[in-house]
């Protein structure tokens, strides 16, 4: 009877253990698949691919009358200059070609034909896109930098802020990167795109083959 008993336990015991094994073994319901594929699209929305994430940023938008413009320079006062410059100079210049290891340099976006009064309200917001020479994404960043209101004394010329800066070491691939920005003009539902490309070369000298 005691020996029966026993037997009995060992039985229910070898069961309970044998349906967990059994469930994971069994193909997953239609249900399951479903809450599965649901889960899968939220997690997508939630973090869409960089080329879906900039359509969803510029969907409903037109075309900017004004022009974005990257400029690469080795100092802000390069950046004032160029502002400054009349539009026949601007074009080709404030864009060094060849950069260098160890040295700092700036990155500004700035806006080119702005058609509105600054007295008017602004809202401009920058998307950034910067690629490697491997093909590599080193940064995708929505509303890198922004500006609210134009300078009076180049009302059609606005730099936004805050300006990108890059130093590149010893370790950073040489070769061709590119920046791309887009910028939004909120307040009229436009925007402006603009790429840049540039060489990264070992040697203190390199910054000196500009595009006057």
């Amino acid at each position: 009877m005691k020996a029966s008993h026993r037997a009995g336990i060992l039985i229910a015991l070898v069961l309970s253990l044998a349906l967990p094994l059994l469930a994971q073994d069994s193909t997953p319901s239609l249900g399951d698949l479903a809450r599965q594929e649901r889960a899968r699209r939220q997690q997508q929305a939630a973090n869409p691919p960089q080329a879906d994430a900039e359509s969803i940023e510029l969907s409903g938008l037109t075309p900017a009358n004004f022009k974005a413009n990257i400029l690469i320079s080795e100092s802000k006062a390069e950046t004032e200059k160029w502002v400054l410059m009349p539009a026949a100079d601007r074009q080709g210049a404030g864009r060094i070609r060849q950069l260098a290891t160890g040295k700092k340099y700036y990155l500004p976006f700035v806006v080119t034909d702005y058609p509105y009064p600054a007295t008017e309200k602004m809202n401009l917001t920058t998307h950034v896109h910067f690629i490697s020479p491997a093909g590599k994404t080193l940064l995708a960043a929505g509303k890198f930098s922004e500006n609210i209101g134009a300078d009076p004394r180049s009302p059609s010329v606005i730099v936004l802020n805050p300006v990108m800066d890059v130093t590149f070491d010893a370790t950073d691939l040489p070769g061709t990167y590119t920046l791309r920005v887009t910028i939004t003009d909120h307040v009229h539902s436009t925007y402006a795109k603009a790429e840049e490309q540039f060489q990264l070369v070992q040697g203190a000298d390199a910054g000196s083959k500009a595009a006057k």
